[in-house]
């Protein structure tokens, strides 16, 4: 019966359902022959039936083993979407601070409000640093990351390229599996 679902999902959650329906499944034929064939009757006349100690202490252990699994992923995938949030907080720079170059030299307010962007959000406090002319910025828009108490002093930047493209850093705390793809 569950021979093609595994084959084509071999994964823990698979067998952890399978080895459940096989336990109700043994214990429901365990009934059907007490009380076919050798009916059981305890001192006060009624038939045994239930489940094993050991067949409740393995279901358990499974739901134990699928609800540890869960909870790492979900806190894993809290984090990474924590974090593309701050990577498009320090993305909205790009634009006002390749407008202020193109402005020219002139141009002396490189900070969040002369770009006319927020000075903090929720995960970030950010800083600006004015391009120097003709080479690469390194750290031109840097985002602290606070109120999130895994990443406590840790920083997301951007470098501003000599050949006007951006390149995404983390700092060394915060852990690749986390980061989007244009910071690995």
């Amino acid at each position: 019966m569950f021979n093609n679902w595994l084959v084509a999902k071999p994964n823990w959650h698979t067998l952890c359902t399978i080895a459940i329906i096989t336990l109700i499944d043994n214990n429901a034929m365990k009934y059907q022959h007490h009380t076919a064939a050798n009916r059981h009757l305890t001192q006060s006349g009624s038939a045994q039936s239930g489940y094993t100690l050991i067949e409740l202490m393995i279901a358990v252990a499974i739901i134990g083993i699928l609800a540890a699994t869960a909870t790492v992923s979900y806190q894993t995938q809290v984090r990474k979407t924590q974090i593309m949030t701050i990577y498009k907080e320090i993305n909205h720079f790009r634009l006002p601070y390749r407008t202020l170059i193109d402005n020219g030299a002139g141009v002396t307010d490189f900070r969040p409000r002369g770009l006319n962007m927020p000075a903090q959000t929720k995960y970030c406090q950010f800083s600006v640093t004015a391009p120097l002319a003709g080479s690469t910025t390194a750290n031109a828009i840097i985002c602290r990351i606070h109120n999130l108490p895994y990443l406590q002093a840790q920083t997301l930047s951007l470098d501003y390229l000599a050949d006007g493209t951006w390149q995404c850093q983390a700092s060394a705390g915060i852990k690749d599996a986390y980061l989007p793809q244009a910071c690995q």
